[in-house]
């Protein structure tokens, strides 16, 4: 009796010394939408994308959440504004990537880069995936892509939409392509880059018109950016209100601050004449001209997508 007695007690010791989550569950796991966590790609796409990665540092059982159960499709697009690497807040991220194609297959790559755009601008993380084309030069397009959190270029590269973008137009590269990346300066929120909810959610276009996108390169003088900033801003507040205007966006480069692009797209030809007619457009000539590090150049473009002048307007 002695014996078995003490048996028990050495049998009760260890179970003690045993570390307690040999006995307690683990803790269920939750989804915040606030840390930026980003859904599948919609199954409904013609290529099925794969898993996003998760944001670098983030715990483990937020992976493993994603992947046993990701979020509906675009309702990260109305959780808390994410912080972006290029200011905060509502900053976006925007890439302008620059592409030359070999002469006789600018076809093959707008129907290329059109299915991917189409498919991209469903993303949680991108706000817009514009695809337009050189005026001067046919071989020369550019993809203005808006990401709304630091993880989204990552993740879109992830998706077979662009490996499949990638792989198709890779023997129709003339030359390497190159891209810049700015912050956003205006539009300053995320509803006011995004596109219109039905191409958020693989919406046809009805028809195409054409619209002239101008880029405007700016280079200011160091300690003017501020400055330069501030009239520009007023500038396109006030510019987006003509009825010739869909977009007036104001980007500052990331690797040189002193560097602005602004993004005119306008409905018709006409609507650059009116635009340098407005009173705001003169108060903001006057009001930089002596903050000029060099004469502004432009670049004019045509669109490709969106296809229509409703789908390249802000929602705000």
């Amino acid at each position: 009796g002695m014996r078995l007695c003490g048996s028990l007690l050495l049998l009760l010791a260890s179970c003690c010394a045993l570390p307690a989550s040999s006995f307690s569950a683990a803790p269920p796991l939750a989804f915040s939408p606030a840390r930026g966590v980003l859904s599948h790609p919609s199954s409904s796409l013609r290529y099925p994308t794969s898993p996003l990665l998760p944001r670098q540092g983030a715990a483990s059982s937020a992976s493993l959440l994603r992947e046993a159960n990701p979020p509906p499709r675009n309702t990260a697009r109305s959780c808390a504004p994410l912080t972006m690497s290029g200011g905060g807040g509502d900053k976006a991220l925007v890439v302008v990537v620059y592409v030359k194609v070999k002469p006789g297959t600018e076809d093959a790559f707008k129907a290329a880069s059109l299915l991917n755009a189409k498919n991209s601008v469903q993303e949680e993380g991108i706000a817009r995936f514009d695809v337009i084309q050189s005026e001067e030069d046919s071989t020369k397009f550019v993809l203005v892509e808006v990401y709304k959190d630091d993880a989204a270029p990552a993740s879109h590269k992830e998706t077979s939409h662009y490996a499949e973008w990638r792989d198709t137009v890779a023997d129709m590269m003339a030359e390497p392509r190159s891209a810049l990346k700015y912050d956003s300066i205006m539009p300053d929120t995320f509803g006011g880059w995004d596109v219109p909810a039905g191409l958020m959610k693989g919406s046809a276009e009805a028809g195409s018109e054409s619209l002239l996108c101008v880029h405007v390169f700016v280079s200011v003088t160091p300690g003017k950016e501020a400055e330069f900033a501030k009239f520009s801003v007023e500038n396109a507040r006030n510019s987006i209100k003509e009825k010739g205007v869909a977009r007036f966006d104001v980007m500052q480069q990331q690797e040189n601050k002193s560097k602005f692009c602004l993004v005119e797209v306008y409905s018709n030809p006409d609507a650059p004449a009116a635009h340098k007619e407005t009173a705001h457009y003169a108060a903001w000539r006057d009001g930089v001209a002596d903050m000029m590090a060099e004469p502004r150049s432009a670049l004019k473009y045509k669109n490709l997508f969106p296809a229509t002048d409703a789908n390249w307007r802000s929602s705000l």
